[in-house]
């Protein structure tokens, strides 16, 4: 993300970076689970296609930034523990 401790520590206190980038993440899984689209998973893409695709790598970037925004930071892990325990409730 950066080298800058002061610039991670600066993002790391946003108050909705981390959940819109939670949100965005099972959002696009979802989306990905429910019909044929951009974030459908598929096995049959060629190198070439899948570097020109514009969702390869999106949901790898978005749990990056979400370890990123917990890196060293208790109050961001607690959140995204708390998030992980509620998403489990509701979906089972």
């Amino acid at each position: 993300m950066t080298s800058n401790n002061g610039q991670l520590e600066y993002l790391q206190t946003l108050p909705d970076l981390l959940q819109t980038a939670i949100d965005t993440l099972r959002l696009t899984h979802l989306a990905g689970k429910q019909a044929v689209n951009i974030f459908t998973t598929t096995h049959a893409m060629t190198w070439q296609e899948e570097i020109s695709h514009p969702a390869v790598g999106f949901k790898a970037h978005l749990i990056r930034l979400i370890g990123n925004l917990c890196y060293k930071n208790k109050e961001n892990q607690d959140k995204v523990s708390i998030y992980l325990f509620l998403a489990k409730l509701t979906y089972e």
